[in-house]
């Protein structure tokens, strides 16, 4: 199985932090395969349920808060990470984040896949792509 990871671009949000936190939220549930930039899929079908006018504003926005949120859980996991020399703490620490992030997910009124298709959706729509940016700009700039 073949896992690659949904980036976003933009001044903030670095394509490797999002990237992290995105896979480890993937990590967090079991037998989810998120769809992928590029990979025409991830589940079956996914990319057919990711088209962008099935996710409303409310939906679109909660995502784009979400996002900022892993990107800070992520930051924060990271530097806690770093220098770890023991593979249980490390593991341990792993395993906090992928609950911290599916909390924060599911804090926004997501599910871990509707995020996922929205990232991958965002992958296949430039117009989509824009719209989101600029919500994760605005909740930035807050």
């Amino acid at each position: 199985m073949s896992k690659q990871v949904a980036t976003i671009e933009s001044k903030g949000i670095s394509k490797g932090l999002l990237a992290g936190a995105l896979f480890i939220l993937l990590l967090a549930v079991p037998g989810l395969v998120m769809a992928y930039p590029g990979s025409g899929g991830g589940q079956p079908g996914m990319g057919e349920q990711a088209a962008p006018q099935d996710f409303d504003q409310s939906t679109l926005q909660s995502f784009a808060v979400a996002s900022v949120h892993l990107q800070e859980i992520q930051q924060e996991y990271a530097g806690q990470l770093e220098g770890v020399q023991d593979q249980e703490k490390a593991i341990e620490l792993q395993r906090q984040a992928n609950e911290e992030m599916v909390a924060t997910v599911e804090e926004e009124g997501l599910d871990v896949q509707t995020y996922n298709a929205i990232a991958n959706a965002m992958n296949t729509s430039p117009e989509l792509h824009a719209q989101i940016m600029g919500m994760i700009e605005e909740e930035q700039n807050r």
